[in-house]
């Protein structure tokens, strides 16, 4: 059934009239006295409601900017808000039971579309979209099974083409295409709250006008539809004044033209072009440039402009009017002035341009032609419109050239209960067929019947004018009304589903700080323990290395001593002697051979201080493995022995028996021969000593002594002992020893066996050198090495006057020491790396919890607010 009915003549209408009805405006005018004093009584009464509604609903405008206030100021310093989706529930999943208002959804975020979750959506609707909605999680499954849903009614499931939002809808395109979302999905978070803090400065900015409209006694009313749908046919018809407004078959008007009761101008016609850059004031000639009315065509339908041109105030006096038919611009009650807008779809610009406008006024007047319905801008038009103004006048024009009328009105209908369901609810005093041109022009002046007008437009004209005069409440204060009423649910929509993030970043934040924080605590009270056994493991494997180092060293210096290899090496012997003319180049050998063996037993000390430090290094890997956590990332390092005492390697010399040692063979100093390698008579000298009775318990101790002696040692040598034998026999004595000897050689008998003893001594001595210096000439060359080892390392620099024992044990202990700590270096990092990262991570799963509990407080607050305010509005939910 549907809801128009063809208008009923004024002298048919048997019951009195009403304030709200049309004719009550013309009967307040005629019959008795009393009438009129109730008709007053009812209009105060009227008036009395209207002022109380508007009050509480400029306080509620203001409860809304506060509220949005806070929620721009919140979501740019204290919280990121998220921007929801809500998908339908798909057809086949279990659901739940239904209940009136309530529907799964499933929960996704413009930035995250991916993330998904299972919601509850309760909601109080209305024709259009639901006025109270809340979101709270969905149930589990139970076990029981699922009811499957019957269509649920008007707003507990959404069709197609409804989106979350009305007021702060993330819009990136006008036109048909009302959904973004494909590309607002490909937005950063950061993007897309930039974006809704511009919705929320609009919405705050539209609140500010709708306040100061709501005082405002102007009524404007804005005449627009489609390209050459009638509208300045229109407004000529409503004026009774015959090409005022430029007609024609072709669209005409170019730009906004604002058509006003010349009363407003001392009864002057004229038109004011406003200028673009000044804010217009009729009191301000500045303001505006006056032009004759005679131009008025020529300028409103310049096509040198556009709808983005400063628009023109037009003050025109109307026909002459009776109580019957008052004047609709100035009728001593509000003041209305008509504004005569371009197409909507001659071009972008004019598109936009009348989108944008439509904000700025009380009365949405939209023409539609009859033979056309409603085009695609048209229907985008009416939808953005319905944000704010519930109700929409619509005149359907030229209704008079449709042959199926009843069809006509039924798919018009049909279209405008989609579009405008408040609007379809009303459309007896919303919705009107007629045809502007033959209230226009139809009848010619002089003509009977001249004063009578179309019963159609009768009736449309005195619905336009008990819809902006009587129901001011309705076309005045509806449009702010409907406003907020859509601005509350978008915001509690956006403070639920935001409620629910901020639960789960919570419980998710909870849930981190329980993994993590045991482990951050346990970390840190095992810190000096993990840095005591790092210290402990560095200092044993270090005293270890130079223990074994030193005592290896001791031995092989004492079998150099000795005369014998420091240690057996592959390749490395003692060469053969090759007799008494050799004996300087086999002395020579002897002690490049050994010099060798001495590398050789070093290089031995640095394969067992390797040996040492890999089972050292892998002791600390076993720390790390203990005190670490296991989601912590062990070292990539890998221990080389053989890269240790790289350096040494680099400065090693080829000795002249094998390739070998730390370059010991190649120390001038060390490897040079002198005639005590050969025979040492101090050596001997010792050794006699040694034999004679003395109470020195250090006479069997070998004294060290340089390792350089020239050729004339030996002189230096004799000339010592023979020191030595006057000092000890005495002077006596060597001059009585003199005087035996003289005697002794005077006697015949001593000179006769003289040379044979001479001889005998002299063969014994030769075969005693020739027989003894291939043992000895090793043992003197040894010694005199242990002796140089023993008071100096053999090695120029500063350790040239240590030990050779001690520095080859300094030596290894500081390469041993150095791997260690590289070890231990690595695992502090890593054991500091992994307790900075959890403590980044339990302060910034703190400060999100943080953060989400007052997040979560702030939007219960919100929610209550939003209660609040539409109690003011007077909003039943």
């Amino acid at each position: 059934m549907q809801p128009y009915h063809p208008p009923t003549p004024r002298h048919q209408y048997s019951s009195p009239a009403t304030p709200d009805s049309p004719a009550f405006e013309k009967e307040s005018h005629i019959g008795s006295e009393a009438s009129a004093r109730q008709a007053r009584e009812a209009a105060d009464g009227v008036v009395r409601d209207y002022e109380d509604k508007r009050d509480r609903l400029a306080k509620a405008i203001e409860s809304s900017l506060y509220l949005l206030g806070d929620l721009r100021n919140f979501n740019g310093q204290q919280w990121t808000v998220r921007y929801p989706h809500l998908r339908p529930e798909i057809a086949g999943e279990p659901s739940l039971p239904q209940r009136p208002g309530m529907a799964k959804r499933t929960l996704t975020f413009a930035d995250e579309p991916s993330s998904t979750t299972e919601v509850v959506l309760s909601s109080t609707p209305t024709a259009r979209r639901a006025i109270k909605r809340s979101l709270t999680f969905a149930p589990a499954p139970s076990s029981a099974p699922s009811l499957t849903p019957a269509e649920p009614s008007t707003g507990a499931r959404r069709s197609d083409d409804e989106d979350d939002f009305s007021i702060l809808r993330l819009d990136l395109n006008l036109g048909a295409a009302r959904h973004a979302d494909s590309l607002i999905s490909h937005l950063e978070k950061a993007s897309i709250s930039m974006l809704l803090d511009n919705r929320i400065a609009a919405s705050l900015d539209h609140l500010a006008l709708l306040r100061k409209r709501i005082y405002d006694a102007h009524s404007r009313v804005l005449v627009t539809g489609d390209l050459n749908a009638g509208k300045s046919t229109l407004i000529n018809a409503l004026l009774r004044r015959n090409e005022v407004m430029p007609t024609d078959q072709q669209p005409l008007t170019t730009r906004f033209v604002e058509v006003v009761s010349a009363k407003e101008n001392e009864g002057r016609e004229e038109i004011h072009v406003v200028d673009r850059e000044a804010k217009y004031d009729p009191a301000d000639k500045s303001t505006y440039t006056v032009e004759s009315i005679d131009k008025l065509e020529a300028i409103a339908t310049d096509m040198e402009t556009d709808a983005s041109s400063p628009p023109l105030r037009v003050f025109l006096r109307e026909a002459p009017t009776d109580i019957a038919n008052p004047s609709i611009l100035h009728n001593g009650v509000v003041d209305i002035s008509l504004i005569d807008a371009p197409g909507l779809n001659r071009d972008s610009i004019k598109t936009t341009a009348n989108f944008a406008r439509q904000v700025e006024i009380d009365v949405v007047v939209f023409v539609v032609s009859a033979a056309n319905h409603f085009t695609l801008s048209a229907k985008e038009f009416i939808w953005q419109a319905g944000h704010e103004k519930a109700h929409l006048f619509i005149v359907v024009n030229r209704f008079d050239q449709i042959k199926d009328k009843e069809r006509c009105r039924r798919v018009v209908l049909e279209q405008i209960k989609q579009l405008s369901p408040s609007t379809y609810e009303d459309a007896a005093d919303l919705v009107h067929f007629v045809d502007s041109a033959n209230v226009a022009f139809g009848i010619p002046d002089g003509e009977a019947g001249s004063e009578e007008l179309d019963e159609a437009f009768c009736h449309l004209e005195h619905s336009l004018r008990s819809f902006v005069l009587v129901n001011r409440a309705k076309s005045k204060l509806g449009p702010a009304q409907n406003y907020i009423t859509h601005l509350l649910a978008d915001v509690e929509l956006l403070a639920s589903a935001n409620s629910l993030l901020a639960a789960q970043e919570r419980e998710a934040a909870r849930d981190e700080l329980a993994r993590v924080k045991p482990v951050l605590e346990k970390m840190k009270k095992g810190k000096e323990s993990f840095e005591e056994s790092l210290v402990a493991e560095e200092e044993q494997s270090t005293q270890q290395a130079s223990t074994r180092a030193r005592a290896a060293m001791d031995r092989a210096l004492e079998r150099v001593g000795r005369g014998e290899l420091a240690a057996p090496a592959p390749g490395l012997e003692l060469p053969v002697y090759p007799g008494l003319l050799g004996v300087w180049d086999y002395a020579k050998e002897i002690k490049n051979v050994l010099l060798s063996s001495l590398d050789f037993a070093s290089s031995l000390v640095e394969a067992d201080a390797r040996k040492i430090t890999a089972e050292g290094v892998d002791r600390v890997s076993q720390l790390g493995d203990k005190h670490l956590p296991d989601d912590v990332e062990r070292t990539q390092r890998i221990f080389v022995p053989s890269a240790m005492f790289s350096q040494r390697k680099l400065s090693r010399r080829q000795s002249g028996v094998a390739s070998i040692g730390l370059g010991l063979a190649s120390q001038r100093q060390l490897s040079e021969v002198n005639i005590s390698d050969i025979f040492d008579l101090q050596h001997h000298v010792f050794i006699a000593r040694s034999n004679l009775p003395s109470n020195s318990s250090s006479s069997h101790e070998l004294v060290p002594f340089s390792a350089e002696l020239s050729s004339l040692g030996a002189a230096s040598l004799a000339v010592g002992a023979l020191s030595l034998s006057t000092k000890t026999l005495g002077l006596n004595a060597i001059i009585d020893g003199f005087v035996r000897f003289s005697e002794l050689a005077s006697n015949p008998a001593a000179r006769r066996w003289a040379a044979p003893i001479v001889g005998i001594f002299a063969f014994g001595a030769v075969a005693y050198v020739v027989y003894e210096l291939p043992r000895s000439i090793p043992r003197n060359v040894g010694r005199h090495l242990q002796a140089s080892l023993l008071i100096g390392s053999g090695m120029p620099g500063d350790n040239e006057t240590t030990p050779w024992a001690e520095y080859q044990a300094g030596r290894v202990s500081k390469e041993v020491r150095k791997v260690m700590r590289l070890a231990a270096w690595d695992l502090r990092e890593r054991f500091k790396a992994a307790v900075d990262a959890r403590g980044e991570v339990v302060r910034e799963s703190e400060e999100t919890e943080r953060r989400a509990a007052k997040a979560l407080t702030w939007f219960a607050e919100v929610e209550k607010r939003v209660e609040s305010i539409r109690d003011e509005v007077g909003v039943k939910v």
